[in-house]
């Protein structure tokens, strides 16, 4: 018993502390508790003595060295491959922290990209960095190869919102369905790469990239929210007659509670965000006129009881983590004292022989 309870308490400290090392790097985060996201995020060595993750799916061209990363394209033409999480993401706010790599043999050509996908939809291939051309939710697109000559900069870092009725223009590299985008540097950087997607429900969607300073990211865009219910987390990418490795290396997933939020709480972090021109056309809303569609029905009453609920979640975690860190501390004052009582048994012993 007390073995899997040190085994628990172990494995509660290490996702404390991880949460804390990635969640904390986010200093305009206004939560009041981070609750780390086991069953939706992934590491070393990724998969079990079965080879299998009971969270995760893996398939297409994507391998898994245990030791390093999970490799979703090779550096070889017309490869396609993904990871998505079994489970849906059960939380309204929430954070993603990704750490990836990419690269090739090449010095001069690269292709074609991989995206990350918050959809209803899960593990359907296709002709979109591996994925479906379809789907219900959005999709953040990291293109390294323009299909067609024109003004984007690549790399290219773009988001697009599908409503299962839309099919991304490939052939433009969806210049013209974009919400917003940006270009950063994503290989040969100083520091390890990484992005961190944040969702804070009503107020905004924002993606950060690590890649010059470590534990410095720099905003790639932020945007109003978009209505996601409960989507999968997924992860994929593919390779044209250019190529380079697709890899990702971890993923930390983390709730995000609110305690409480009244509309005017959800205003006045809009206001925040984005000033106060919030209601007209702007940089980030190109197909629309109306950047928030999704906050018009008042919700409050429901928004109460997501609070209630999220306070007696976080009170429940912090009981059980303290249990288990007192357990722990227990044990190792148990197993310390009998072993220092037998060592002082095992030396009167010898005196008295002697």
């Amino acid at each position: 018993m007390l073995p899997m309870l040190l085994v628990a308490a172990w494995w509660a400290l290490l996702a404390t502390v991880q949460a804390a090392r990635f969640s904390g790097s986010n200093p305009s985060l206004q939560a009041d508790a981070i609750v780390p996201m086991r069953s939706l995020s992934i590491f070393s060595p990724y998969v079990d003595s079965s080879l299998q993750n009971k969270y995760w799916d893996f398939g297409g061209d994507a391998i898994v060295d245990t030791n390093r990363y999970i490799r979703l394209t090779q550096d070889r033409p017309g490869e396609k491959g993904w990871l998505w999480s079994r489970v849906p993401i059960d939380a309204n706010d929430f954070e993603i922290t990704v750490e990836f790599s990419i690269n090739g043999k090449s010095s001069t050509s690269h292709g074609d990209g991989f995206a990350v996908w918050l959809t209803s939809e899960r593990a359907t291939e296709g002709p979109v960095f591996g994925s479906c051309n379809k789907w219900h939710g959005v999709g953040f697109f990291f293109d390294t190869y323009p299909n067609t000559p024109h003004r984007k900069v690549f790399p290219s870092i773009s988001v697009v919102e599908n409503n299962g009725a839309l099919e991304y223009n490939m052939d433009i590299d969806g210049k013209d369905q974009e919400i917003a985008s940006c270009t950063a540097q994503l290989r040969r950087t100083n520091v390890e790469t990484r992005f961190r997607i944040t969702v804070v429900r009503d107020v905004y969607i924002e993606l950060a990239i690590q890649n010059r300073e470590w534990n410095q990211f720099t905003t790639c865009m932020r945007i109003p929210y978009i209505e996601l219910e409960r989507p999968y987390l997924g992860f994929s990418a593919s390779t044209g007659h250019t190529s380079d490795n697709h890899n990702i290396v971890s993923v930390w997933t983390n709730a995000l509670v609110y305690h409480s939020r009244t509309p005017a709480d959800l205003e006045k972090h809009r206001l925040e965000t984005f000033g106060e021109k919030t209601e007209s056309k702007n940089w980030w809303s190109t197909n629309t006129d109306d950047p928030y569609p999704s906050r018009r029905k008042d919700n409050k009453t429901a928004r109460q009881g997501r609070s209630f609920f999220g306070v007696i979640f976080a009170a429940c975690y912090l009981l059980v983590k303290w249990t288990l860190i007192s357990a722990a501390v227990g044990a190792c004052g148990y197993f310390g004292y009998m072993y220092y009582r037998k060592r002082s048994r095992s030396v009167h012993s010898r005196r008295m022989m002697a």
